[in-house]
Order: C-alpha cells, then sequence, then structure tokens
C-alpha cells in the first residue's frame, strides 16, 4: 500500500502542477487583459499627430509603426527640475496641454512623476529612455526617441497602405488613453479626424 500511495502521489503531483501553472498563467493573461481594458474604460482621452518613422520601413507585415510628433522627442528646455547625476535609464514624464489645434504637445518634462499640474494637463510616461548627464547648455539639445509603448498599431494584412500615405501626408492621428500614472493606450487611429479603427475594450 505504502508503494502504491508513493506512485499515486509521483503520479498527482505532476497534474496538479500542470494546473497550478495554468491556473497561474490564465489569471497573469486576465488581469493585463484587464489592466489594459481599464485604461481603455476610464483613462483621460488625448489626440496625438503622428509622423513618418522611415518611410522605407514603416510596414512590417500587419502593423504599422507610428511616431508622435510632439512626444517622440522634445527639447531639453521643457525639462523641470533635477538633471541626473550621471548617465542612466529612466522613464521621462510628459505634462501635455492641448495645442492650438486640440492635439496634445509636451509643455514641460521631468524625471519624476510631476505633482502638480494645470486644469487640462495630462501626464504621460515613457518607457526607460537613455538619458545622458549632458543636459542644457552641455550640447544636448533635445531628448529624442522616446517610445510610450504605443508605436505599433495593428491592422488587417494588407490595409496599411493607406495608413502609410497618410502618415506621410501628415494627417494621421491618433486617440490615446492615459491611466492616471502616464501609461497610454491607443483607443482610436483616425484619418482627418475621421475613426478608421477603434480597439474594442475585450
Amino acid at each position: 500500500m505504502t508503494d502504491l500511495g508513493q506512485l499515486l502521489r509521483w503520479r498527482l503531483n505532476p497534474l496538479l502542477a500542470a494546473i497550478v501553472s495554468g491556473v497561474v498563467l490564465l489569471g497573469t493573461l486576465a488581469l493585463a487583459i484587464e489592466h489594459r481594458a481599464a485604461i481603455l474604460r476610464d483613462g483621460r482621452e488625448i489626440v496625438l499627430k503622428t509622423e513618418p518613422v522611415d518611410p522605407r520601413d514603416l510596414m512590417r507585415g500587419d502593423y504599422v509603426r507610428l511616431g508622435y510628433t510632439d512626444v517622440s522627442s522634445i527639447d531639453v528646455g521643457l525639462v523641470e527640475g533635477g538633471w541626473p547625476a550621471q548617465d542612466t535609464s529612466a522613464p521621462v514624464w510628459l505634462i501635455l496641454a492641448p495645442g492650438s489645434d486640440g492635439t496634445y504637445v509636451a509643455r514641460a518634462a521631468s524625471f519624476s512623476k510631476p505633482s502638480a499640474m494645470a486644469e487640462g494637463d495630462v501626464v504621460l510616461r515613457s518607457l526607460p529612455a537613455r538619458i545622458t548627464v549632458a543636459g542644457p547648455g552641455n550640447g544636448l539639445n533635445s531628448i529624442g526617441s522616446l517610445r510610450f509603448g504605443i508605436e505599433r498599431y495593428y491592422v488587417p494584412e494588407g490595409e496599411g497602405l493607406e495608413i502609410e500615405k497618410a502618415q506621410n501626408a501628415g494627417r494621421t492621428t491618433v486617440a490615446v488613453r492615459v491611466s492616471e500614472d502616464g501609461e497610454p493606450q491607443i483607443a482610436r487611429l483616425m484619418i482627418d479626424g475621421e475613426t478608421l479603427y477603434e480597439e474594442p475594450l475585450y
């Protein structure tokens, strides 16, 4: 009986481990989906202009590469607060405000989450970026190549050419929902202000 009990435990343990692993995996996936949906549902909506990203390499299969005219690169003169004491990799926090045409532009930036903002402002947090100590007055004019996790937009296969042409002509904008922590999610992709694609919550 002892040998039989040990055999059953040996056979059940891998099964139990597989079940636990499956539950953990499904739970993690469900949390990620709900996190994205929460931003799309409850986040503050802003509209950003897009810009071409190397026309020779814009389309990659079934997604379009997106650059953002007024946030992907910012003038160092916009940086408020302290500058890193040494070269580092860190998020850049942008304070965005609506421009004259209603699309949002960066009016300030910092290396920590802003504590105070004007009414109508929105905080957008970049992914970690390479920051050098060569700040204002030391030969550095801008912080470029900022990424926010919204640089790819997946489209049905073969339907990206219209977006590519529109983006090259400056006609493409993106409605983005931003969480209180500055994390963005693409809600809609638009051409000439008209929605071309809209993201479902789930």
